[in-house]
């Protein structure tokens, strides 16, 4: 007698199959609203682990997701592992059980795993995932037409392992068992890199990369990768207007034929145009935002001890922050002569790789140090620790000030700056109070987002601050709201800065692409990439500060001729011929070729006006 009910049902693979297909699309509904509430519970459920003293683990993730090894290709990729459901187990299984199963495996076709940025081997900044891509630093994107978009958003973008180094320290085709599991001693690298040891030190270090500079070009060792630069700007140039209009087919020709002409081992322009790829790709697949966050939520994971690295050979290379840091040190130590107590406010404060020398310098003060405050105030960081960073940077001052025997006293603050009061400064009025940004403020909001804008909130809170003096500085560019203009403006802008990475860094050291890597590219993806609210890179340049500083009811001071002639000569005789230094409008301004690039100043409020 045949089965009745359920069990015909089940035991019919035709019926089963009509019935898969019938409730697919609802099965991905619920796959997705299940992965949304998944990932909210892992956020309520790890701090609960950590109170406990127990290692939060991401069991499902690992049973997911798994590494897989393709006999084509000897380079490790991701693959989704999922229980294949045998015609045996769907005569003892259930329908639940296999469509949840079946559910999850369509729900992760579609949606970006942004997971494989943490787990992959070689903690690589950029994934790519594309066969028909043959570059090695290249990003693979899979498009599609925007009727067919959100029917195929499944397979919108594909990541895989070969991608831009955020580290590079053992080169590009390295293997690394274990990440960042070794450090250098780090006490002392921070003094090589933050403490002044005098002009006769940093020429040593420079003057050393200048002889190796001297060799490669000798032994013709680079000439096998120089190309002509303006065949890779036109091409950047069609591709930026193809992705403008969303012209597929053109885009991703022109993106092949950018992808065979550029490296990140290649000379500047090359190198550019690898990273310019990787921003019009994912822009092109409506990924920036993702993509974006994703670099910044691995960014976050390195260890301060890298960016140093980053920082020393970026100092090594071109003088723009030693210069400018000298220039805030200078008007600090200037404003607090006689002073005894010091509070330096440092807006954008970053790793806060400025305070130790002037520690350093506070301690020969005649008349002894005075006492010192440093108040932090740094954007918050992805993640449960969003003030991490800036509160760590505390102990290491401390250790400064101990070492040389500054009285000395801390305070981190993670938070949008506009959101600051003037209370949570704690501003006494025996103090001698300085406002510090350098090259930070262009990543606060602008009138495109509101008429009373961040930027403006926080200089009124500067001015009511009443500082004796405001320290300055920022890059000198702006960005268009027209995609393609923004394009070339950028290309014009950053062709500068990476060849003078070029220029200055021979091509043989292995950390090379650390300068590029921690302080460029996230500029690049962010401006090409991203748009809206996501688009935070957004300079000015110095005519259009100094209107806004005017505005805000600020007085220009002029610059010290002292430290002008102090930089000039540190530049002459220490850096590269091709940089140059200059006081411009009360601005002192640096730049490479002829072109400025960075300028710095200091302001002070007009006191007999109403804040």
């Amino acid at each position: 007698m045949p089965p009745k009910g359920k069990q015909a049902f089940l035991m019919d693979p035709t019926l089963d199959f009509i019935s898969r297909y019938l409730l697919e699309e609802e099965i991905d509904e619920l796959s997705i609203t299940a992965r949304k509430d998944e990932a909210a519970l892992r956020e309520i459920e790890k701090p609960f682990y950590e109170i406990l003293g127990q290692k939060y683990s991401l069991s499902l993730d690992k049973q997911l997701v798994a590494p897989c090894q393709s006999e084509a290709d000897s380079s490790s990729t991701f693959c989704i592992s999922t229980s294949k459901i045998s015609m045996h187990d769907s005569l003892i299984g259930t329908i639940p059980v296999m469509e949840f199963h079946k559910g999850i495996e369509e729900g992760l076709k579609f949606l970006p795993n942004i997971n494989i940025l943490a787990t992959n081997i070689k903690e690589k900044m950029i994934y790519v995932d594309n066969a028909e891509v043959k570059d090695e630093n290249s990003v693979g994107f899979k498009f599609v037409d925007k009727e067919n978009a959100r029917a195929n958003s499944r397979s919108m973008i594909k990541r895989s392992t070969d991608c831009r180094d955020l580290d590079t320290l053992e080169g590009p085709n390295s293997k690394m068992s274990v990440i960042y599991s070794e450090e250098p001693n780090t006490d002392d690298v921070y003094d090589r890199v933050l403490l002044d040891h005098g002009e006769d030190h940093m020429k040593e270090e420079i003057w050393g990369l200048r002889e190796i500079l001297q060799k490669e070009a000798s032994s013709n060792c680079t000439a096998k990768i120089q190309r002509d630069p303006s065949d890779l700007c036109t091409l950047l140039i069609h591709c930026s207007e193809a992705v403008a209009i969303y012209d597929l087919r053109r885009a991703q020709e022109l993106l092949s034929k950018i992808r065979i002409q550029s490296s990140r081992n290649g000379n500047g322009i090359q190198r550019l145009a690898s990273v310019l790829a990787d921003a019009l790709e994912a822009r092109l697949a409506g990924a920036g935002r993702e993509y974006y966050h994703g670099l910044i939520a691995k960014q976050v994971s390195i260890p301060d001890i890298y960016f140093l690295k980053a920082y020393h050979l970026y100092l090594k290379a071109a003088p723009f922050a030693r210069v400018s840091y000298r220039f805030a040190n200078h008007n600090i130590l200037n404003a607090a002569k006689n002073a005894k107590k010091l509070h330096v406010i440092d807006l954008g404060m970053r790793f806060g790789f400025q305070w130790p020398s002037l520690i350093q310098a506070l301690a020969k003060r005649e008349g002894g140090p005075p006492q010192l405050r440093i108040t932090g105030i740094e954007f918050p960081e992805p993640g449960f620790r969003p003030a991490k960073r800036i509160k760590d940077m505390g102990q290491r001052f401390e250790e400064y000030a101990r070492s040389f025997s500054v009285p000395f006293e801390y305070k981190g603050i993670a938070s949008q700056w506009e959101l600051i009061h003037i209370k949570d400064l704690n501003i006494n009025d025996d103090e001698v109070v300085i406002v510090n940004s350098i090259l930070r403020f262009k990543n606060v909001k602008d009138e495109s987002f509101e008429i009373d804008c961040p930027r403006n909130q926080v200089l009124k809170l500067i001015r009511e601050i009443k500082p004796q003096v405001f320290i300055h500085g920022d890059a000198c560019r702006s960005y268009s709201p027209n995609f393609v203009t923004r394009f070339r403006q950028v290309l014009s802008t950053y062709s500068v800065l990476f060849d003078l990475i070029d220029t200055t860094i021979p091509r043989g050291n292995k950390e090379r692409q650390l300068p590029e890597n921690m302080l460029f590219v996230l500029e690049i993806i962010n401006i090409i990439a991203c748009e809206g609210s996501d688009w935070i890179e957004r300079p000015e340049t110095l005519k259009q500060w100094q209107r806004r500083n005017l505005r805000a009811g600020f007085e220009q001071l002029p610059v010290d001729p002292n430290i002008v002639k102090e930089c000039s000569n540190l530049v002459r005789n220490v850096y590269d011929k091709r940089y140059f230094i200059e006081e411009d409008d009360n601005w002192l301004v640096q730049g490479w070729k002829g072109r400025v690039l960075v300028g710095v100043t200091a302001w002070k409020p007009k006191l007999d006006e109403e804040c």
